[in-house]
């Protein structure tokens, strides 16, 4: 057998040529576009910049100011719906954030060209930040909204099951709630090629 690799044509753009790849983009999407889940996030808007009475010679106060806002702005500038778990080095400003990340884990007993695989999704919220105002702590508000979303969907290709969902304390000053939903899907390296791979070739 011989492996013809020195031709590869990969189309990198194209997010349907890895399941993975596009599961997640089809996740990050739909967290992106429900307004409840921003909202519950609490994704915070930029100051505007303070104005100088006079442009060209700003006072101490105006100067002192602008650099609180500016330093404001870049402390709020970090993603809050974030396509993959990372649990070290969280800001420490009052941020709340929610991670997902999917996974495969093993094929079918009887099917090889059929693999389980996860979507894990953690609702992560900054101890200050877990009241809200429908009297349900922020981990649980976001919990609902993920598991409204993506329980029993087909919109990933094949129907979502919830398995767990556990609480978790990050660290001194995170806490959060993990969910793992559960899909069986073809096992398929690319969509088009079935059980083959592309670049082998069997003729001698």
């Amino acid at each position: 057998m011989k492996r013809d690799i020195k031709g590869i044509s990969r189309d990198l753009d194209d997010r349907r040529n890895n399941d993975i790849v596009y599961k997640k983009d089809k996740l990050f999407k739909m967290f992106n576009e429900d307004p409840d889940l921003k909202d519950v996030l609490g994704v915070l808007e930029p100051k505007p910049l303070n104005e100088y009475l006079d442009v060209d010679n700003p006072t101490e106060e105006e100067l002192k100011i602008r650099q609180e806002i500016i330093e404001y702005n870049e402390k709020i500038k970090h993603d809050q719906i974030v396509p993959f778990l990372k649990l070290n080095g969280l800001q420490k400003e009052v941020l709340n954030f929610v991670m997902f990340d999917v996974r495969d884990d093993g094929v079918d007993y009887y099917n090889d060209t059929m693999k389980k695989q996860y979507i894990e999704v953690m609702c992560v919220v900054h101890e200050d930040d877990m009241e809200t105002e429908y009297g349900i702590v922020r981990t649980d508000l976001l919990d609902y909204i993920v598991r409204d979303l993506l329980c029993w969907t087909n919109a990933l290709g094949f129907q979502v099951v919830l398995e767990e969902d556990r609480p978790y304390i990050l660290d001194a000053d995170y806490y959060s709630r993990r969910m793992r939903f559960a899909i069986k899907t073809p096992n398929l390296v690319n969509k088009h090629m079935g059980r083959n791979n592309k670049y082998d070739s069997f003729k001698f």
